[in-house]
């Protein structure tokens, strides 16, 4: 019975989230249905594993094509998936070349299959999988497949690097855009693909190493199973729970940059004019204290074009719109923190006045600003001032 879940664990993981994303109200969010389509491939993987794992080797002889396909689409649909989140408003089928490998190799290994005897069929499986050596002739076409098999295992090597590293690129490039468009980037970010990019990478190897040593130590030994079952559902549990919670992607970043402010009068600057009107605003207007301030706001107000004030800001104070932004609200938390008519105000009413969209936000910011929380930060500095007062 233990067994029996260990092994079915990730396909019942993956089957629950494809039914759950692939049934969610699409709106603007092109992405998370694909994500339900990377679950079902995912879950087609996890059932030719299964089905291998129960040792109902004749089964395999059918499903070993899907397993071979399958593996190979995984990475290049997280990838496509990456893509819908950050770059592509639109499905965009040109994306369909990537999944010609997992095709090819699918395809491939049914035919070459269908071309062997049926004693040769069940003399390889046992052969590839289970490490029994088959001491009678090997035809061409058994040899074919065993060729067919090994490559197959170095694409999926390579595709591992590639799309890990093309997913990673775009992953940091989006979250650099929005974090030079918004001032709260509160459930806007997806860092979370990376940390699940490169927690791919160790199953991935692990996987690899498990191929070469063979997956017959996990026969006998259900403790030894239980390790890559719990890593791999736990990942795809995460990559599944993220991407529901996930509801901002390009769509909506692309519509907020394309939302009209009244710059009809557009007026050029010099970069020491534009920056001393821009500090006015901040210091004077304090206009950091709207929470869902973003960077169209500043160019309407200044009269110019976005870009120049976000390459003013990345250029003069070497950081993003966000960071210099929050700049100001810590400044202002950290003042209304140590106003000692405010001490019995809750953290929330300092968040809100200081412009934070949410508590977490600020005390995520706070800390790693001031390398102390706001309420520890509050505590030290009336401790202080009793101090200085005696």
């Amino acid at each position: 019975m233990w067994r029996d879940l260990i092994i079915y664990t990730p396909m019942y993981v993956t089957f629950f989230w494809a039914i759950t994303l692939l049934l969610t109200r699409r709106q603007n969010n092109r992405a998370k249905h694909f994500l339900g389509l990377f679950m079902f491939t995912a879950f087609l993987l996890y059932l030719s594993h299964a089905v291998f794992f129960k040792q109902n080797l004749d089964v395999y002889l059918f499903i070993e094509p899907i397993y071979i396909m399958t593996s190979l689409m995984v990475y290049p649909l997280y990838y496509w998936y990456i893509k819908l989140l950050t770059v592509e408003t639109e499905i965009n089928y040109q994306n369909l070349w990537m999944l010609v490998p997992g095709l090819f190799f699918g395809l491939l290994t049914a035919e070459l299959y269908f071309f062997m005897q049926p004693e040769e069929q069940l003399a390889f499986v046992k052969q590839h999988l289970l490490n029994e050596e088959f001491s009678g002739l090997k035809s061409q076409v058994f040899k074919l497949q065993r060729l067919v098999y090994i490559v197959s295992r170095l694409v999926f090597a390579l595709q591992v690097v590639l799309f890990v590293f093309m997913g990673s690129r775009l992953v940091m490039h989006y979250n650099s855009r929005i974090a030079n468009f918004y001032s709260n980037l509160e459930s806007k970010t997806i860092r979370w693909v990376n940390l699940l990019l490169y927690s791919f990478v160790a199953s991935s190897i692990m996987s690899i190493v498990f191929s070469v040593i063979g997956k017959t130590i996990f026969f006998d030994n259900t403790i030894l199973l239980l390790i890559p079952s719990l890593i791999f559902s736990a990942l795809l549990f995460l990559i599944g729970m993220q991407g529901y919670i996930q509801d901002h992607t390009v769509v909506d970043l692309v519509i907020d940059e394309r939302q009209k402010h009244d710059v009809s009068d557009i007026k050029k600057f010099n970069t020491s004019i534009l920056k001393d009107n821009l500090l006015e605003i901040f210091n004077e207007d304090a206009i950091y204290k709207q929470t869902d301030l973003k960077i169209t706001q500043i160019s309407s107000l200044l009269k110019t074009n976005r870009t120049y004030i976000s390459n003013l800001i990345n250029t003069e104070f070497s950081c993003t719109f966000n960071e210099f932004v929050n700049q100001y609200r810590i400044k202002e938390a950290k003042r209304l923190l140590i106003e000692k008519s405010l001490k019995f105000y809750s953290l929330d009413y300092v968040c809100e006045k200081s412009g934070f969209g949410s508590l977490s936000t600020f005390i995520r910011v706070f800390k790693d600003s001031e390398g102390i929380t706001p309420g520890r930060y509050r505590d030290k500095k009336l401790i202080e001032s009793e101090k200085k007062e005696k």
